[in-house]
């Protein structure tokens, strides 16, 4: 799979917005300056952002093309074997769940954050399309995961604004 420069400057920004939404999380974490539910209104529309994006074919492929696109030649095994065992096991945990007490709240959060950390720095150690493409399916899935969790704790009675 080959990709001209323009499609690598926009994966590399995706990964780079990505970071940022990371080290959101990391500084809110040092501060603790307002309310787990702030610190997820505001990034839930920088996730929103990256998943949902209009691609320009020309110089970057949509989120649907990644996934169906760029996995056509990678081994299915191979993608789920890349992932980070720590992060394979964070992805299920918290979906679906509406009733946590904040601190429940800001632990998942937090772990969230730390996969992230590890799935980004994983990816920049790929050695292969497998490698490659199972991890950013990884960070998908989690960004995914990330907005259904937000979803769901704006349901949360359990919580302050």
């Amino acid at each position: 799979m080959a990709l001209s420069d323009s499609h690598l400057a926009a994966l590399q920004s995706r990964l780079n917005y990505i970071a940022e939404i990371v080290d959101m999380i990391a500084e809110w974490s040092d501060a603790r300056d307002r309310s787990i539910l702030s610190l997820l209104d505001d990034i839930e529309n920088d996730v929103l952002v990256i998943i949902g994006s209009e691609s320009k074919p020309d110089e970057e492929d949509s989120t649907y093309i990644m996934h169906c696109s760029w996995t056509s030649d990678a081994s299915k095994a191979g993608m789920y074997e890349s992932l980070p065992k720590k992060v394979a096991a964070i992805m299920t945990l918290g979906i679906g769940k509406i009733l946590l007490p904040a601190a429940d709240v800001e632990k998942w959060v937090l772990n969230w954050r730390a996969a992230m950390q590890e799935l980004l720095a994983a990816f920049t150690r790929s050695a292969n399309l497998d490698q490659a493409m199972g991890r950013l399916m990884g960070l998908d899935i989690m960004l995914t995961n990330l907005l259904s969790f937000i979803a769901a704790m704006r349901l949360n009675p359990m919580i302050e604004r």
